[in-house]
C-alpha cells in the first residue's frame, strides 16, 4: 500500500475509467491498487491503506450488473459496508471509505467522485492510531 491521500482499490475492468487513454497522469496524491476483480477486495486492505497513511480509500467497482465474474462488485460492496461498520465501531469517520460503480467509459464521474473524496481527505486528515501519534 502506498502513503497517498487517496487509495483507489478497483477491479482491472473499471481501471480503464481512471486513465482512458492509458498514459493521462493520475491526480496527485492518488494511488491505484488494480486487482483482477472488485470481489477480491477485502476489509483487510481497506484498513492496511488507512492504517499506513491513506486519508480515505475508494473501491471502484463494475456497475451492477456487469462484472465478468458475476458477483465480485456485490462482494465488494457488502466489504464495504463491513469496513465501514468497524470504522465506526473504533469511533473513526465510516465516510473514510466508499464504493465507486464506473463504467470504462465513465472517467469523468471517476475524477468528480476523486474531487470529492480530496475535499473529504483534506478535511479528516490520516488516521493517527500508532503509539506516540499526536
Amino acid at each position: 500500500m502506498s502513503t497517498s491521500e487517496i487509495t483507489c482499490l478497483c477491479c482491472r475492468s473499471a481501471r480503464t475509467a481512471l486513465q482512458p487513454n492509458g498514459d493521462e497522469e493520475l491526480p496527485e496524491g492518488v494511488s491505484v491498487v488494480e486487482m483482477p476483480c472488485s470481489g477480491r477486495i477485502d476489509e483487510v486492505m481497506m484498513l492496511r491503506a488507512l492504517r499506513t497513511g491513506s486519508h480515505v480509500v475508494m473501491v471502484i467497482a463494475c456497475l451492477d450488473g456487469n462484472c465478468k465474474n458475476r458477483t465480485g462488485n456485490y462482494h465488494a460492496r457488502r466489504r464495504v459496508d463491513e469496513a465501514r461498520s468497524l470504522l465506526s465501531q473504533l469511533g473513526l469517520d465510516p465516510r473514510r471509505v466508499a464504493m465507486f460503480s464506473l463504467a470504462s467509459n465513465q472517467s469523468s464521474c471517476w475524477l468528480e467522485a476523486v474531487k470529492d473524496m480530496r475535499e473529504l481527505a483534506d478535511a479528516l486528515g490520516p488516521i493517527k492510531l500508532m503509539e506516540g501519534d499526536r
